[in-house]
């Protein structure tokens, strides 16, 4: 392991972005560091922070991207001791395309505040006032009015009843104003649609937004060309949310 005593302040300003966007590429890592650094420097640190295994790195198939996130070792020296940033390789491009859409809401501007499922794991009793936690909640004002979105990235199909289960609890939440689903497959999609209209009643079931993006493992989600279904009608992302800066 290469050897780096302590995380000074130039580490510290390459690796903060990632408490918060836990799994980010490089250029992305760059643009969010606190006076962006040269390129060439920059992957000079990236490259010893790898070295030392307090990041590991990820060739993306598909875009050819290198993305990177905090081993736990790395969470460590951060001294992350309540719930750590908890990047697994067995959902890495779940957790890249969570990461990277909830980024776009807020670069956007349609979102004022973004939380990762991590964060909400740290605040005190969440789970347990709240009952379900969502991929991301995404946080806006619209005409003057606050609201709290809960967004879920289906890149994978869940079973029957666990769809049901999960709309269910939602449904039930007053803390959620909305509920937005991003798809990776239009049969994904329509499965769900169909799931979630047949149970839940027809006023909760306005609150849920579906949405696909069929290049989503390949290619980076354009939020503002994106296509889906709200209130039984077809809309773009961007007439629900506003229009792009």
């Amino acid at each position: 392991m290469a050897q780096i005593n302590h995380l000074n302040t130039i580490h510290l300003n390459y690796l903060n972005p990632l408490l918060k966007w836990r799994v980010m590429n490089l250029e992305s890592l760059r643009q969010e560091c606190t006076n962006v650094p040269n390129y060439f420097n920059f992957c000079k640190i990236i490259r010893s922070l790898e070295k030392a295994k307090i990041l590991e790195g990820y060739r993306h198939p598909f875009n050819r991207k290198k993305y990177v996130y905090l081993s736990s070792f790395g969470e460590d020296q951060l001294s992350l001791t309540e719930n750590p940033s908890s990047v697994s390789k067995e959902t890495l491009i779940h957790d890249i395309k969570v990461s990277e859409i909830g980024k776009s809401f807020v670069d956007l501007g349609w979102m004022n505040n973004i939380q990762l499922e991590h964060e909400l794991h740290n605040k005190r009793n969440f789970r347990v006032t709240y009952k379900i936690i969502p991929d991301a909640l995404l946080e806006g004002i619209k005409k003057g009015v606050s609201y709290k979105v809960a967004l879920e990235v289906e890149l994978s199909r869940k079973s029957n009843p666990r769809i049901l289960e999960k709309a269910r609890q939602y449904a039930a939440s007053n803390y959620y104003n909305y509920v937005m689903y991003i798809f990776s497959k239009r049969n994904y999609m329509e499965k769900y649609i169909e799931i979630i209209k047949s149970g839940v009643n027809a006023e909760d079931f306005n609150r849920f937004m579906f949405f696909i993006d069929e290049t989503m493992s390949a290619n980076p989600t354009d939020l503002s060309e994106m296509e889906g279904y709200f209130k039984d009608k077809r809309v773009k992302l961007s007439e629900v949310f506003g229009p792009v800066k």
